[in-house]
């Protein structure tokens, strides 16, 4: 559980398994609701009102959201890796994986085949290779792009709250980090070596960034590797602290499902898409306020729907390996599965089908 819940993991469970359709319809009728409506609305009950939910979270939704999606890409520049993650194909012991670092040249490149689908919110990945994507490589790459993107975000190892400083100076204004689990036992377990392995330093990441800067901290939890209901509860807690520490900036959640491994992982508490749905409609009623995005780990149909609900974010066109829009198109092993493979610009016909309106630049420099 997140450290500093004051309600065990068994406490959390108990809560949520004596919530009944009352409890579930009580959360449903307030205006302003708090940690243990969430629970009340992930509970068992909550399924017999999944309509209901549908509607409050939609309506939560247009209301800080108005019929708008924004868009994004996720751009890999590297996947070489120093951790032992079990269940990560960037791992270093994988060795079906091309590893490649791209340079600048390549990155640019990539970044233009990117800017050419329309796309303005760019979002950095790398593996955690502390020997190539050093602060000073990663301050080299925001210069980079920051005159082609209107928004830059980062998907890469933690770093120090001096070393984001540095990045939030070179351009970058967002900040994503999953926790994988907040299960200290099972963290341990999942990450037996490398820098990934210190649970604390991971934790508190969101919080450093805020510090620095960064003005939209992302946090997530790898739906699979634990009970989701209590991950879940860690997740809001986490959410609910850095709203209140880092209050000048904005909290984003993402739930990633785990997807098939080239190694043949399997998680041992699988999450199916109605859990999925009553998750994010949850987190939509209760933090009406934050950030949501919908992965391509999803189906079409399933994030064609969720944007009409909950999240207000999603990414078009992914590709995740290093190279994968302009510089390398084939033959490396992914870091999952993309289970939306539609090109960008259908991805944005469906978003307009719905009623919406594509948003690809939701920030201006200037302002």
């Amino acid at each position: 559980m997140f450290p500093l819940l004051k309600y065990t993991e068994e406490e959390v469970e108990s809560i949520i398994a004596k919530t009944d359709s009352s409890a579930v319809l009580a959360s449903l009728s307030k205006e302003r609701r708090d940690w243990f409506d969430l629970l009340a609305l992930i509970s068992p009950a909550a399924y017999a009102h999944m309509d209901a939910m549908r509607d409050a979270a939609r309506l939560a939704r247009v209301r800080y959201y108005g019929k708008t999606v924004s868009v994004y890409a996720p751009l890999y520049i590297g996947n070489t890796c120093v951790n032992s993650c079990r269940y990560c194909d960037f791992r270093i012991q994988h060795t079906g994986t091309v590893r490649r670092n791209l340079s600048l040249d390549e990155i640019r490149r990539e970044a233009e085949a990117v800017r050419a689908t329309g796309i303005d919110s760019l979002l950095v990945v790398a593996g955690e290779d502390p020997r190539v994507n050093t602060v000073e490589h990663l301050a080299d790459v925001g210069r980079l792009l920051k005159s082609m993107f209107s928004n830059l975000s980062l998907e890469v190892a933690p770093q120090t709250e001096e070393g984001y400083r540095e990045l939030f100076k070179a351009g970058y204004e967002g900040l994503t980090c999953f926790q994988e689990t907040y299960d200290p036992v099972r963290y341990r377990y999942f990450h037996p070596a490398g820098p990934k392995s210190n649970y604390e330093f991971r934790l508190w990441t969101q919080l450093r960034a805020g510090k620095a800067g960064f003005r939209q901290l992302g946090c997530a939890f790898l739906l699979g590797l634990s009970k989701w209901r209590p991950e879940a509860a860690s997740l809001a807690a986490h959410a609910i602290y850095l709203m209140r520490e880092c209050y000048e900036a904005k909290v984003q959640f993402a739930f990633p499902r785990f997807c098939t491994a080239a190694e043949g992982f399997q998680p041992e508490f699988p999450v199916d898409e109605r859990d999925l749905e009553l998750m994010m409609l949850a987190f939509r009623i209760v933090f009406p306020q934050c950030c949501m995005t919908v992965s391509t780990r999803e189906p079409p149909e399933f994030r064609d729907r969720i944007v009409q609900t909950a999240a207000d974010n999603m990414s078009a066109g992914s590709r995740v390996t290093p190279g994968g829009y302009a510089v390398h198109a084939e033959g490396d092993v992914a870091q999952f599965t993309l289970t939306d493979s539609r090109p960008p610009a259908a991805v944005y016909d469906a978003i307009r089908c719905n009623g919406q309106e594509v948003v690809f630049k939701n920030w201006d420099r200037r302002i």
